[in-house]
């Protein structure tokens, strides 16, 4: 291992010892026992306080806490540096390591390839997640880089087994923010909090509050090995979940306990979800206005529940392309549609693709549609639908004229033909 070569080392020998895996710590604040991470052998633990060079300055070095000292069985021999000047964080004697939003990282000597429970401590929210083996290269303030910074102070970082159970992640979490001064909970702007991290299997939030955020733009964006996605948070407070589950292609399940009553833009959050085998009935998207392309080709997508109240959307544009299992779409599920003015192109190409939808689905649409009474937009009025020609003849007669009377009129294009 690189040695500090006359830096500064704030090494404690009295915080390198290894504490038994089967006690917590003694103190319970909030009824949550205290888990310092070295009682919990670990793979990987930094804490800012300790171990860092320089010392109120650029970081080059950061070394584990048991550096110097007696690893754990499970600990790793890997440090962090950075040798590219403009690429330096900043050490604080205050405890942290400050990234900001544009490039600052560290790197792993030599890169991690260990699943387990990592846990970021840092001043807007101490963040759990199982992560897969996926060699990690590079972090921020949140774990592995992927080109998305943001500016937050990190505290710690820990990589446990991923044996430790929710209580003891929990009680990490208390240990960091009553020990360390680091935010348990997370409020204000996330977007592109986790943007592309491959390397995340499953959040483990249970412990936190997220009442307090209001944006998930980006968020879980293209996190491809996201298997389950916790039903517990708060989303209460937020109003754009655009491109927020995007590309989340393991995802086959999505939690309806999720409150998402206050988001209005909804653009392309599910898109390309194919795992995604359902979707809850439950959630509440009634504020929701843009759901532009927003289940976009969800491949595996079979049926669409009729309970969701989407009466508030001005854009489907595009919402349901490519849903190529999308059998049943309900009766009535327009029939209180108050978009006020529809957007241009409301409704273009919002079933195209869909081959397997049933003659009775485009009936459904279209007669629910037409007892809405609402206009088409100005510019782009055309509803397109693709359908199952092996499922019968949808009987549409009567909703065409009611759409074409209205004014501007609707038109309606069934596989490729305008009618």
């Amino acid at each position: 291992m690189t040695e500090f070569a006359g830096r500064i080392s704030r090494y404690r020998p009295e915080r390198a010892g290894v504490c038994s895996a089967t006690r917590p710590a003694t103190r319970t604040p909030d009824g949550i026992p205290y888990w310092a991470p070295l009682d919990l052998n670990p793979y990987l633990y930094f804490d800012a306080r300790v171990n860092v060079s320089t010392e109120g300055g650029e970081v080059d070095l950061w070394y584990a806490q048991w550096y110097g000292g007696t690893a754990p069985p499970n600990g790793l021999s890997d440090y962090l540096d950075q040798g590219t000047a403009e690429w330096k964080p900043i050490h604080s004697t205050d405890g942290y390591i400050q990234f900001d939003n544009v490039d600052t990282r560290l790197e792993y000597d030599p890169p991690v390839s260990q699943a387990g429970v990592l846990i970021c401590a840092t001043d807007n929210g101490i963040f759990a997640y199982e992560v897969d083996a996926d060699s990690v290269d590079e972090i921020t303030a949140l774990g592995w880089e992927k080109g998305y910074f943001q500016t937050l102070k990190l505290y710690a970082m820990t990589l446990l087994p991923a044996t430790v159970s929710d209580l003891q992640i929990a009680g990490v979490i208390q240990f960091f923010e009553e020990e360390l001064g680091a935010t348990r909970n997370p409020t204000g702007d996330l977007s592109n909090y986790w943007r592309s991290r491959t390397d995340l299997v499953t959040p483990k939030f249970d412990a936190l509050d997220f009442s307090g955020a209001t944006n998930f733009y980006f968020c879980w964006y293209n996190c491809n090995s996201i298997s389950q996605f916790p039903g517990t948070l708060d989303l209460s407070s937020a109003t754009d979940f655009g491109h927020c589950w995007r590309s989340c292609s393991s995802l086959s399940q999505f939690p309806g306990t999720l409150d998402l009553s206050s988001g209005t833009d909804f653009t392309r959050s599910w898109y390309q979800c194919t795992s995604l085998e359902e979707f809850p009935s439950e959630l509440d998207l009634s504020s929701g206005t843009n759901f532009y392309k927003c289940w976009y080709q969800c491949t595996s997508l079979e049926n669409f529940p009729g309970e969701l109240d989407l009466s508030s959307g001005t854009n489907f544009s595009y919402c349901w392309y490519g849903c190529n299992s999308l059998e049943d779409f309900p009766a009535n599920f327009f029939d209180y549609w108050t978009p006020g003015t529809p957007a241009t192109n409301c409704f273009q190409y919002a079933w195209d693709g869909c081959s397997s939808l049933t003659a009775t689905s485009v009936e459904n649409i279209l007669d629910s549609i037409a007892t809405s009474g609402v206009d088409a937009p100005a510019s782009g009025p055309d509803i397109t639908i693709d359908y199952d020609t092996g499922t019968g003849t949808p009987d549409i007669s009567s909703a065409v004229t009611t759409l074409k009377a209205c004014s501007p009129a609707w038109t309606i294009t069934l596989n490729g033909v305008l009618q």
